[in-house]
């Protein structure tokens, strides 16, 4: 196998001094790395840095069956990845391409593959591109937000099950919330319904970790009395019962059925069926005080 391998290695160094390129019909678009348009497509844009593009990816050694290496079809995000984007920046929607470059060479990381094994390699792999959608950061936007508002149970139930394998927190459950509290603040007398409460709170998805609402200490928290219907969501209210009126502080996790519910929150940004964390600090808890106007 080592002769026809030198042999080639040979005949592409002789090419190239001699100016002309090793891929058939190609050029050198970089130094050591070939390309070749092979068939245009429909599209008429060539993707910018905002957008997203689908690809199918299919490594091999030249005149080998096209994948043998690897074989990938995925979208890939033109900002930020400068390897790939010398290839796909140069390609319209539908259209196909082939660029020649060494192993070592080759985006392997970028492309979708560790590769570990063929990012040592010195020898020629031939990449054979396919660009079945460009869509705009607009576009994936929209998509993606249409994803959220059609969340269902078993979305909400994949989120939890995600989120605690990776917690490091021992987490207790209660009333149907999970909930963290610190250890200073466990011992002491809770907050009961009927008192004026203030809590102060940063509230995120679990999914990947967005704030998507804060009440600080600092602007005065917000302040309620427990018990009073339609004060706020029902997992907080629970929260605040295992709370300490002193230095009472804890984490805790809310299934959307304490939370916004199968609706999502009325503004929209909570979408249907979303867990959420709350991470709250009782700033005041007062019996018998009157609420503030």
């Amino acid at each position: 196998m080592k002769g026809p391998c030198l042999l080639f290695m040979a005949a592409v160094a002789l090419l190239a001094g001699c100016g002309r390129s090793p891929l058939r019909g190609g050029s050198e678009i970089a130094d050591g790395i070939f390309w070749r348009l092979n068939q245009l497509g429909d599209g008429e844009l060539l993707p910018t840095d905002s957008d997203s593009v689908l690809v199918r990816v299919r490594a091999a050694r030249p005149g080998e069956a096209p994948g043998s290496l690897f074989s990938t079809e995925q979208w890939y995000a033109m900002a930020g990845s400068p390897a790939t984007e010398q290839f796909f920046g140069r390609m319209r929607q539908g259209d196909s391409a082939t660029v020649l470059l060494l192993g070592s060479e080759a985006p392997w990381a970028e492309l979708g593959t560790v590769a570990s094994v063929l990012g040592r390699d010195t020898g020629w792999v031939q990449l054979e591109l396919s660009m079945r959608e460009v869509r705009s950061l607009a576009t994936s936007r929209r998509m993606a937000r249409e994803a959220l508002m059609a969340r269902d149970e078993a979305d909400e139930a994949r989120i939890l099950r995600d989120y605690f394998v990776r917690s490091a927190v021992r987490w207790d459950s209660t009333m149907g919330l999970w909930f963290a509290l610190d250890s200073p603040a466990v011992a002491g007398p809770r907050v009961q319904s009927g008192d004026l409460v203030t809590l102060a709170y940063t509230a995120s998805f679990l999914d990947n970790g967005q704030v998507f609402d804060r009440q600080s200490e600092q602007d005065g928290g917000i302040t309620f009395r427990l018990g009073d219907p339609g004060q706020v969501i029902k997992g907080l209210e629970i929260a605040a019962h295992l709370l300490p009126r002193q230095g009472g502080h804890g984490r805790f996790i809310l299934p959307a059925e304490l939370a916004f519910g199968p609706k999502g929150s009325s503004s929209g940004i909570v979408p249907p069926w979303t867990p959420v964390e709350y991470d709250v600090r009782v700033v005041a808890a007062e019996q018998g005080a009157v609420a503030p106007l």
